[in-house]
Protein backbone atom coordinates (compact mmCIF):
# COMPACT_ATOMS: atom_id res chain seq x y z
CA UNK A 1 0.00 0.00 0.00
CA UNK A 2 2.30 2.36 -0.98
CA UNK A 3 0.19 5.53 -1.94
CA UNK A 4 -0.90 5.33 1.92
CA UNK A 5 2.35 6.75 2.98
CA UNK A 6 2.13 9.16 -0.16
CA UNK A 7 -1.46 10.01 1.16
CA UNK A 8 0.28 10.67 4.82
CA UNK A 9 3.01 12.60 3.46
CA UNK A 10 1.08 14.44 1.23
CA UNK A 11 -1.33 15.59 4.47
CA UNK A 12 1.73 15.93 6.32
CA UNK A 13 2.65 19.22 3.18
CA UNK A 14 -0.44 20.74 4.23
CA UNK A 15 -2.54 19.49 1.17
CA UNK A 16 -6.60 18.72 1.79
CA UNK A 17 -7.48 15.42 1.69
CA UNK A 18 -10.20 16.05 -0.97
CA UNK A 19 -7.11 17.32 -3.36
CA UNK A 20 -4.90 14.72 -2.80
CA UNK A 21 -7.43 11.40 -3.01
CA UNK A 22 -8.94 13.10 -6.37
CA UNK A 23 -5.68 11.91 -7.96
CA UNK A 24 -6.05 8.38 -6.84
CA UNK A 25 -8.91 5.95 -7.63
CA UNK A 26 -12.21 4.73 -6.13
CA UNK A 27 -9.85 2.14 -4.65
CA UNK A 28 -7.69 3.62 -3.20
CA UNK A 29 -10.30 5.76 -1.73
CA UNK A 30 -11.99 2.77 0.39
CA UNK A 31 -8.53 2.11 1.35
CA UNK A 32 -8.54 5.48 3.25
CA UNK A 33 -12.01 5.03 4.33
CA UNK A 34 -10.95 1.77 5.75
CA UNK A 35 -7.78 3.09 7.36
CA UNK A 36 -9.64 5.80 9.06
CA UNK A 37 -11.24 3.14 10.67
CA UNK A 38 -8.54 1.36 11.80
CA UNK A 39 -7.09 4.29 13.52
CA UNK A 40 -10.09 4.53 15.49
CA UNK A 41 -9.94 0.77 16.60
CA UNK A 42 -12.52 -0.46 14.41
CA UNK A 43 -12.38 -4.02 13.11
CA UNK A 44 -12.47 -3.77 9.14
CA UNK A 45 -13.62 -5.70 6.22
CA UNK A 46 -13.22 -4.00 2.83
CA UNK A 47 -15.52 -5.64 -0.12
CA UNK A 48 -17.59 -7.70 1.82
CA UNK A 49 -19.63 -9.42 -0.31
CA UNK A 50 -22.84 -11.52 0.47
CA UNK A 51 -26.20 -13.32 -1.34
CA UNK A 52 -29.69 -12.86 0.51
CA UNK A 53 -31.99 -13.13 -2.56
CA UNK A 54 -29.01 -11.72 -4.76
CA UNK A 55 -25.81 -10.50 -4.32
CA UNK A 56 -24.29 -7.73 -2.36
CA UNK A 57 -21.20 -5.92 -1.63
CA UNK A 58 -20.53 -3.23 0.79
CA UNK A 59 -17.29 -1.79 0.62
CA UNK A 60 -16.42 -1.45 3.95
CA UNK A 61 -17.68 -3.05 7.06
CA UNK A 62 -16.53 -1.43 10.86
CA UNK A 63 -16.85 -2.59 13.86
CA UNK A 64 -16.18 -1.74 17.05
CA UNK A 65 -17.96 -2.71 20.78
CA UNK A 66 -21.33 -2.43 20.29
CA UNK A 67 -21.63 0.08 17.00
CA UNK A 68 -21.11 -1.37 13.36
CA UNK A 69 -21.28 0.42 10.18
CA UNK A 70 -22.31 -0.80 6.80
CA UNK A 71 -20.01 1.95 4.62
CA UNK A 72 -20.64 2.81 1.20
CA UNK A 73 -17.92 5.25 -0.72
CA UNK A 74 -18.67 7.84 -2.55
CA UNK A 75 -15.58 8.93 -4.53
CA UNK A 76 -17.90 11.24 -7.15
CA UNK A 77 -16.16 14.51 -8.07
CA UNK A 78 -17.54 17.91 -7.89
CA UNK A 79 -20.83 18.77 -9.85
CA UNK A 80 -24.63 18.96 -10.17
CA UNK A 81 -27.32 16.80 -9.83
CA UNK A 82 -25.45 15.05 -6.54
CA UNK A 83 -28.03 15.01 -4.18
CA UNK A 84 -30.48 13.45 -5.96
CA UNK A 85 -27.78 10.95 -6.40
CA UNK A 86 -26.71 11.09 -3.11
CA UNK A 87 -30.41 10.46 -2.29
CA UNK A 88 -30.87 7.01 -3.89
CA UNK A 89 -27.77 6.22 -3.25
CA UNK A 90 -29.08 6.41 0.58
CA UNK A 91 -31.85 4.50 -0.89
CA UNK A 92 -29.43 1.46 -1.85
CA UNK A 93 -27.00 1.59 1.13
CA UNK A 94 -30.25 1.15 3.65
CA UNK A 95 -31.26 -1.57 1.62
CA UNK A 96 -27.57 -3.24 1.20
CA UNK A 97 -27.74 -2.60 5.40
CA UNK A 98 -30.86 -4.77 5.52
CA UNK A 99 -29.67 -7.22 3.60
CA UNK A 100 -26.47 -7.77 5.39
CA UNK A 101 -28.88 -7.83 8.92
CA UNK A 102 -30.54 -10.89 7.11
CA UNK A 103 -27.61 -11.81 5.98
CA UNK A 104 -25.90 -11.85 9.32
CA UNK A 105 -29.20 -13.80 10.99
CA UNK A 106 -28.63 -16.91 9.00
CA UNK A 107 -24.85 -17.20 9.15
CA UNK A 108 -23.26 -17.56 12.11
CA UNK A 109 -19.52 -18.15 10.81
CA UNK A 110 -19.65 -14.22 8.99
CA UNK A 111 -21.15 -13.09 12.45
CA UNK A 112 -17.84 -14.72 14.33
CA UNK A 113 -15.22 -13.64 12.16
CA UNK A 114 -16.79 -10.04 12.02
CA UNK A 115 -16.75 -10.42 15.61
CA UNK A 116 -20.28 -9.03 15.48
CA UNK A 117 -23.12 -10.28 18.13
CA UNK A 118 -25.60 -7.71 19.04
CA UNK A 119 -24.28 -4.47 17.88
CA UNK A 120 -26.21 -1.78 16.14
CA UNK A 121 -25.80 -1.76 12.46
CA UNK A 122 -25.91 1.75 10.54
CA UNK A 123 -25.34 2.22 6.75
CA UNK A 124 -22.67 5.20 6.07
CA UNK A 125 -22.04 6.66 3.19
CA UNK A 126 -18.67 8.43 3.27
CA UNK A 127 -18.18 11.05 0.43
CA UNK A 128 -15.11 12.72 -1.35
CA UNK A 129 -16.43 16.39 -1.16
CA UNK A 130 -18.99 17.61 1.14
CA UNK A 131 -22.43 17.34 0.62
CA UNK A 132 -23.96 18.86 3.18
CA UNK A 133 -26.21 15.87 4.56
CA UNK A 134 -25.74 15.27 7.85
CA UNK A 135 -28.11 12.53 7.73
CA UNK A 136 -30.47 11.09 5.00
CA UNK A 137 -33.30 8.50 6.37
CA UNK A 138 -31.20 6.56 8.65
CA UNK A 139 -27.98 6.70 6.95
CA UNK A 140 -24.80 9.07 7.91
CA UNK A 141 -23.46 10.96 5.21
CA UNK A 142 -20.06 12.07 6.15
CA UNK A 143 -17.34 13.80 4.09
CA UNK A 144 -13.69 11.79 4.39
CA UNK A 145 -12.47 15.11 6.18
CA UNK A 146 -15.01 14.93 8.17
CA UNK A 147 -15.05 11.15 8.90
CA UNK A 148 -12.04 10.92 12.03
CA UNK A 149 -14.23 13.57 13.92
CA UNK A 150 -17.36 11.62 13.60
CA UNK A 151 -16.01 8.61 15.05
CA UNK A 152 -14.44 10.72 17.47
CA UNK A 153 -17.57 11.83 18.57
CA UNK A 154 -20.16 8.98 17.71
CA UNK A 155 -21.91 9.77 20.86
CA UNK A 156 -23.08 12.97 19.45
CA UNK A 157 -24.79 11.32 16.30
CA UNK A 158 -26.05 8.10 17.51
Amino acid sequence: MPYLEGVEYQLSKGMEIEDILEKYDWKNFETVVSKIFKENIFLTKQNFRFKTKRRYEIDVVAVKNNQVFCVDCKWWGRGRYKKSSLKNAVIEQEKRTNEFMKFLKKNYIAKSLLKIDKQTIHPLIVTLHDENMIKENQTFVVPIWKLNAFLNHLENYI
